[in-house]
């Protein structure tokens, strides 16, 4: 008999959530680096300059699973920045790294984002000029220990999710998934959400779910 629960996370989650993350995510490119590097990466979400709220979902004392919404600043490039040395000697003492396709591709991305954002934000909240500016409340990332899978533990954090969006006034939520990802594309439909196609017909991804105010 499971017994579940839902909560905010803090930062002594981070390494639970990190070993969730590597469970479940085995082979992507932030897991190769390492829990210490997924944990850090975890802790940008957290902490950093962002409105996010960052659930889990418990199975009595052990984290089944974690969910990071709400709208990020710099979510990628703030956390490149910030542990940019720590990630260098990762890499450094880890060569082999590079031989992954996956990994190299992730490494010219994050270079990239690196380039086009060379300047460092100072680490603020977003203030309500920028939120009423905002229309979509995002799905960072969602993971579900494997160990745990098939109890709802997913779709109750997306609806938790769902409704911190509608209450705190967002018209619609977004997310991005891997287009090969089809169980978890399959996942968002049944919840309702639809991919959102370029003027030309291309979809790179990124979903969208609009949503309804709540009653009373």
């Amino acid at each position: 008999m499971f017994n579940s629960s839902l909560r905010i996370l803090e930062k002594d989650d981070l390494s639970s959530v990190s070993e969730v993350h590597l469970r479940a995510f085995k082979g992507r490119a932030l897991s190769t680096l390492g829990k210490e590097a997924v944990r850090r990466y975890y802790e940008w979400q957290l902490l950093g300059p962002h409105q996010s709220i960052c659930l889990g979902a418990f199975n009595d004392n052990n984290l089944a699973g974690f969910c990071f919404g709400g709208v990020f600043r710099s979510a990628t490039s703030g956390f490149l920045r910030k542990n940019k040395w720590y990630l260098t000697l990762r890499v450094i003492t880890h060569p082999w790294l590079i031989a992954s396709p996956i990994f190299r591709e992730r490494l010219e991305l994050g270079l990239r984002i690196l380039r086009n954002n060379p300047k460092e934000h100072k680490v603020t909240s977003i203030n309500k000029s920028e939120m009423a500016q905002i229309q979509s409340f995002g799905i960072l990332a969602i993971g579900v220990d494997p160990r745990y899978q098939g109890f709802g533990y997913g779709k109750k954090l997306m609806m938790e999710e769902e409704k911190n969006a509608i209450e705190q006034g967002f018209q619609r939520m977004q997310l991005s998934v891997d287009k090969n990802n089809y169980h978890a594309i399959g996942f968002y439909e049944s919840l309702g959400w639809k991919k959102e196609f370029s003027l030309n017909g291309n979809w790179s991804g990124l979903m969208i779910k609009w949503l309804s105010p709540l009653n009373g």
